[in-house]
């Protein structure tokens, strides 16, 4: 049984056998079993659109089991709210994590279904420093923002596509694509079955693998 610990309780992370589950109202946080105080993992910040950090966490579960990545799933972010604004509750959610778990600070990953992908580019753009790759679901970059519109864009980062054809946004996440690789991103682009939805556990799986070989 895995225990649901108040973050304000939580002890300093030494070496865990079991995982834990912080769980309060702005996130949960996944730290799976085995990890060492004195090393330092990836950790994923997952959005979702209505605020369900439990679908983006159960995307990115296998994951985390099996490369012990940390996961921070968002219960506050959802569609509609002004990018400055969840901007900058997420990266200091995400500061305070990093000085409390042992996360490695150059494999800072944003990822998020539809508008969730929506503002892991947007972090990405805005917080160069702290995001280091990220993987989009189904989501497209803000027009506002597409082709370095009004807002300077980062280059020579990571980024994985999600992608299903039959997607409204996989035309979209094509010109997205073009755009990244033109500044100098390297991209992997990775196709499933299924429309506008979550991407099934493997489409992750094989996410994570190109970006452990990829993110240094």
């Amino acid at each position: 049984m895995i225990p649901f610990i108040c973050f304000a309780e939580e002890p300093a992370i030494v070496d865990v056998a079991a995982p834990r589950i912080i769980n309060n109202n702005a996130y949960i946080l996944y730290v799976p079993g085995g990890m060492k105080a004195d090393h330092r993992y990836p950790l994923v910040v997952a959005l979702s659109p209505n605020a369900h950090a439990e679908s983006m966490l159960g995307a990115w579960k296998d994951v985390s089991e099996r490369y012990k990545w940390i996961i921070l799933a968002s219960r506050e972010h959802k569609n509609g709210m002004d990018f400055k604004v969840i901007g900058s509750a997420l990266s200091s959610t995400i500061r305070a994590v990093v000085a409390r778990y042992p996360v490695d600070e150059k494999k800072i990953i944003a990822t998020g279904f539809s508008g969730g992908g929506m503002s892991a580019h947007y972090l990405s753009m805005a917080y160069p420093n702290l995001i280091s790759a990220v993987v989009v679901n189904t989501a497209m970059i803000n027009e506002y923002y597409f082709g370095g519109k009004h807002y300077g864009y980062p280059r020579n980062k990571i980024a994985v596509f999600l992608a299903s054809p039959t997607d409204f946004r996989y035309e979209q996440m094509k010109l997205d694509r073009n755009f990244l690789e033109r500044i100098g991103w390297k991209t992997r682009w990775i196709e499933f079955e299924g429309g506008h939805a979550i991407a099934p556990a493997k489409a992750y799986q094989e996410a994570a693998v190109w970006l452990i070989e990829e993110l240094h």
